[in-house]
């Protein structure tokens, strides 16, 4: 598992805040389908790393940005020859490949259960090898919002500090 440095959490943590905090980020996603959600996030994702090689200094931070960023179904292939583990092949919905390796997960239901499937495949990205991090961002569709609130529980903070500190596997709510 790779170390986590003060830097890689700081990009995760300024990832995840750009992408709730963005005005073009759907809160609402009830008459969206995943697949409708991630487009809108693609543009998100590909704006915050645009963001963060102007800082850097790049001078063509938009190409840097698109060169360090892939999406499921994206034309083209990914670079990377995708290993077989337990007969298929990890697919994560985005991928950033430099500053950090890191996969993106994008959920959203009512239903608990499609959180366990979010953390398996999250694991699995790690524990594959293929990627150092993953983020994990779960979408609370529920009107009461029971799994967003849950995260506040001893047992849900436990399996959410647990997959940070030992599976590189960054959980978030929303």
């Amino acid at each position: 598992m790779k170390n986590k440095s003060q830097s890689v959490v700081e990009f995760i943590e300024n990832l995840h805040k750009f992408i709730v905090e963005n005005p073009q980020f759907r809160k609402n996603t009830k008459n969206k389908n995943e697949a409708q959600v991630q487009t809108e996030l693609r543009s998100i994702l590909l704006h915050y790393l645009e963001k963060y090689y102007e800082k850097c200094g790049y001078k063509k931070a938009a190409n840097k940005a698109t060169k360090s960023f892939y999406w499921e179904g994206q034309e083209g292939q990914y670079k990377k020859k995708k290993e077989i583990v337990f007969g298929s092949k990890n697919y994560p919905d985005f991928i950033i490949t430099e500053p950090y390796l890191i996969a993106i997960e994008y959920k959203q239901s009512a239903s608990g259960s499609l959180v366990k499937t979010g953390f398996g495949q999250s694991i699995m990205h790690t524990l594959g090898s293929e990627f150092h991090y993953v983020y994990l961002l779960f979408h609370d569709e529920g009107k009461d919002k029971k799994i967003e609130k849950s995260i506040h529980n001893e047992r849900e903070t436990f399996i959410i500090n647990k997959m940070w500190d030992d599976f590189n596997v960054y959980v978030k709510f929303i």
